[in-house]
């Protein structure tokens, strides 16, 4: 559970068992919610709620959000690591895995070809490996396609705060770090050596990202690795706790869906689709003004249907490999199975389809 939770696993469970209707009902008729409501919309007695739930979270999606959907592609600069994560192909010990870093040219090349879709905004991802993704390296990066879009975003290792100060003066403006689970024990087990094996500095990642100007930071647990409601329950503990502490930044949501990998790791605790929408759902209810992001790992029916009711902002034609935009344009040895292949504009005509604007910057450079 998130540290500063006073409440355990077990807590959580056996109040999220104890939801009744009246409370669910009673959670969806407030206008701010606590932390209690989550646990209530996230609860199995929700499930009979679903349809309500629709209507609320797109009611709150649409007041702070319009009918719009922000859309950016996620950049693999390089996929060497130093972790043994035992769920990642681009864990140190697989071999199966084709290693490769861009150089400067490539990156260009790389981010032209996603620049040419008119997308305007831009992830930049990279393996942990401080031998090549030192800040100096990734603050060159980001100078560089600064020039090219009005938003960068990182998803690289954690920084220090001062590196994560010259981080944003070289670009970059936000930035999303996934926890993989808040469950301390099973994050030793899945991260048995390397930098990410630091529980509590990896945790502590977008507090010293927020200090350090970062306009948004990105939040996140990867499902599948523990039970979803107690991680869910973290999830909203730390982004309550974060937007106390960097009030001037803004909390975004991600829900990625563990996905099957070359490497063949299977989760113990896999979750549904019907359990993702009734958290993105929750989470919208409760977080009305927070951004939130459906991941590329669910089916396009799903996440066409889910940026009308929750999400506001999605990937388009994602590609997750070094160069699989250019470079590498014949064959991608991902980091895991994409389930919506669609290139950008078919992504582009379904949100249009269901009336709503597709928008590919959130300000202007000019500005």
């Amino acid at each position: 559970m998130f540290p500063l939770l006073k409440y355990t696993e077990s807590q959580v469970e056996e109040y999220v068992s104890k939801v009744t209707d009246p409370m669910v009902g009673a959670s969806l008729a407030k206008e701010r919610h606590d932390w209690f409501d989550l646990l209530n919309l996230i609860s199995p007695a929700a499930y009979g709620f679903m349809d309500e739930m629709r209507g609320k979270a797109r009611q709150a999606r649409i007041k702070y959000y319009g009918k719009t959907v922000s859309v950016y592609a996620p950049l693999y600069i390089g996929n060497t690591c130093v972790n043994s994560c035992r769920y990642c192909d681009f864990r140190v010990q697989h071999s199966g895995t084709v290693r490769r870093n861009l150089s400067m040219d490539e990156i260009r090349r790389e981010a032209e070809a996603v620049r040419a879709t008119g997308i305007d905004s831009l992830l930049v991802v990279a393996g942990e490996d401080p031998r090549i993704n030192t800040v100096a390296h990734l603050a060159e990066v980001g100078r560089l396609l600064k020039s090219m879009f009005s938003n960068l975003s990182l998803e690289v290792a954690p920084q220090t705060e001062e590196g994560y100060r010259e981080l944003f003066k070289a670009g970059y403006e936000a930035l999303t770090c996934f926890q993989e689970t808040y469950d301390r024990e099973r994050y030793k087990y899945f991260h048995p050596a390397g930098p990410k094996s630091d529980y509590d500095y990896r945790l502590w990642t977008q507090l010293r990202a927020g200090r350090a100007g970062f306009r948004q930071i990105g939040c996140a647990f990867l499902l599948g690795l523990s039970k979803w409601r107690p991680e869910a329950a973290s999830l909203a503990a730390h982004a309550m706790y974060l937007m106390r502490e960097c009030y001037e930044a803004r909390v975004q949501f991600a829900f990625p869906r563990f996905c099957p990998t070359e490497g063949g790791f299977v989760p113990e605790y896999p979750v549904d689709e019907r359990d993702v929408e009734l958290m993105m759902l929750a989470f919208r209810i409760v977080f009305p003004q927070c951004c939130m992001t459906v991941s590329t790992r669910e089916a396009p029916e799903f996440r066409d249907r889910i940026v009308q009711t929750a999400a506001d902002n999605m990937s388009a034609g994602s590609k997750v490999t070094p160069g699989g935009y250019a470079v590498l344009a014949d064959r991608d040895v991902a980091q895991f199975t994409l389930t919506d292949g669609r290139k950008p504009s078919a992504v582009y005509d379904a949100i249009r389809a269901n009336g709503q604007e597709v928008v590919f910057k959130n300000w202007d450079n000019r500005i």
